[in-house]
């Protein structure tokens, strides 16, 4: 059994293909990476290494072995200890926007942490066949049109057990510069970094959010 990998992003999908041999061909937002959109000069190089398969030669250096297969060091990713691998934090892993205000809504749940700013709508999510072409163009729009909000720094304090909740908030935070697959099972196009929260209050069951 697959031991507990603590991975953001595109990355955990990658991992969970390359484990089971489920073709990500399926998932056109999990395609490589741009290696600009890192911050590191080390884990740009591991972006462009992504594609190319390891050599025996390669591990222990630009490759681990797991299961019997060598993989390639996927960027932002670093080995806790044997079979647990950590990723760095967002700000530290991708290029991040200067700090600047943000005012909106934010939307608590489980597994779901998502910002819409204000005087947006939230991304449509598209119905019907999952394998039929338009699904896919229709879903990778969704994505890139989210924003998974990170509060922990700021101590937001989540109610997700209570169920589905609504906030207006105002913070201070940085957004990743580029589009990519952020948040859980990278299924959100941007990220924002709460730094700090100027004001917040509980939207209505019902109504409007303002």
């Amino acid at each position: 059994m697959m031991e507990h990998l603590c991975l953001r992003s595109w990355l955990t999908l990658m991992l969970v293909c390359v484990m089971t041999g489920v073709s990500t061909e399926a998932f056109a937002q999990f395609a490589l990476p741009n290696p600009y959109v890192f911050a590191r000069a080390e884990d740009q190089q591991r972006a462009r290494l992504l594609g190319k398969p390891c050599a025996q030669a390669d591990e222990g250096h630009a490759c681990y072995r797991y299961d019997g297969r060598l993989i390639r060091e996927a960027p932002c990713t670093y080995h806790i200890e044997p079979r647990v691998i950590g990723s760095v934090a967002t700000d530290q892993c991708y290029k991040m926007e200067a700090p600047r205000r943000y005012r909106g809504i934010w939307i608590d749940e489980f597994e779901g942490q998502q910002f819409i700013p204000e005087g947006t709508q939230a991304p449509e999510w598209p119905r019907g066949d999952p394998k039929s072409p338009d699904w896919r163009r229709k879903a990778d729009q969704a994505i890139a049109a989210t924003i998974w909000l990170d509060g922990e720094r700021a101590k937001l304090g989540h109610k997700w057990q209570q169920g589905r909740r609504r906030v207006f908030i105002e913070f201070i935070g940085r957004k990743t510069m580029y589009t990519g697959n952020y948040g859980h099972m990278g299924m959100s196009g941007r990220e924002i970094i709460v730094d700090s929260v100027i004001s917040q209050r509980e939207c209505p069951q019902k109504g409007a959010c303002r």
